[in-house]
């Protein structure tokens, strides 16, 4: 018999996307429109999205990512 799926997040995953969440509407969101119009790349935000581990994700660590295996 199948069941339903779960699609509901866990704990960790929730964290991960409150964190997420926050840095976008406390430091992506302020100014976008700004950087936008004038078409800047702000170095200074990719540099703190890479400190929440945001680069590299899904790749194993072989591969420069920060997944253990593959």
């Amino acid at each position: 018999m199948l069941r339903p799926m779960d699609f509901d997040l866990t704990v960790e995953q929730e964290e991960f996307r409150r964190v997420i969440r926050a840095f976008a509407d406390d430091v992506v969101a302020p100014g976008a429109a700004e950087r936008d119009e004038k078409e800047e790349f702000p170095l200074e935000i990719v540099r703190r999205m890479a400190e929440l581990g945001l680069f590299g994700i899904p790749f194993p660590r072989r591969w420069g990512g920060r997944a253990p295996t593959a």
